[in-house]
């Protein structure tokens, strides 16, 4: 299997810086040196040995990111993260504005299909904006408009998500282009570090608000 298109070294510069910078920022956030270096590691070494080159059924990245997504929330749930500052938690989905940047630039290269870009059916960049802008305001914001923008952000997540499944080349795809450049490395770190690092923000975010509204 090979990509629909030559990525640009750019392109691919681009995921790999950010994705060690935000597995990086993971580490110094929750001080978890060890476990975000082994999954960043594996997950790279299994992207290029063409692991992740198999969409099935079922597509062997699903049977990765799946897990880590359990995984994930139960640790979110579990940890004290939530008792950092708001505009720590609130700020920290900026950086989806990048990763929005670089999927455009994937999909006008010809590497990532159309759809999963801010032209076609993806608005994720729009929690990025949102995060940046209300930083200098969250403190002053009542709950229930975070709650409300936390959940339009895991909304917006969950809408990428769907359309990339089914953009995936299995009995179930809806969307063509195939989605098969997250199969290859780095792009592979799309879903399994980026992807999931939002997630884990919404959840530690809800696990704040609710703690809040308790008190």
């Amino acid at each position: 299997m090979t990509l629909p298109a030559d990525p640009s070294v750019a392109l691919q510069a681009g995921f790999l810086m950010l994705s060690i910078a935000m597995a990086g920022f993971f580490a110094w956030w929750t001080k978890h040196r060890a476990l975000p270096a082994i999954w960043l590691i594996g997950t790279g070494v299994l992207a290029l040995l063409g692991v992740f080159q198999h969409f099935g059924p079922p597509p062997r990245l699903l049977l990765l990111f799946m897990p880590g997504m359990v995984a994930t929330t139960w640790l979110a749930w579990r940890s004290d993260w939530h008792r950092s500052p708001l505009k720590l938690l609130v700020g920290f989905q900026a950086f989806r504005i990048l990763v929005e940047i670089l999927i455009h630039q994937a999909a006008s290269e010809g590497v990532a299909p159309p759809q999963l870009s801010w032209e076609g059916r993806n608005f994720d960049i729009v929690t990025g904006v949102t995060a940046a802008v209300l930083i200098p305001f969250v403190d002053r914001m009542p709950r229930w408009s975070l709650h409300g923008w936390n959940l339009m952000g895991v909304a917006l997540l969950f809408n990428v998500v769907g359309v990339a499944l089914l953009s995936m080349p299995t009995p179930f795809q809806v969307f063509t282009p195939d989605n098969i450049w997250v199969g290859f490395f780095p792009f592979s770190w799309l879903p399994l570090i980026l992807v999931m690092l939002a997630w884990i923000g919404h959840v530690v975010l809800f696990k704040r608000l609710l703690e809040d509204a308790g008190k």
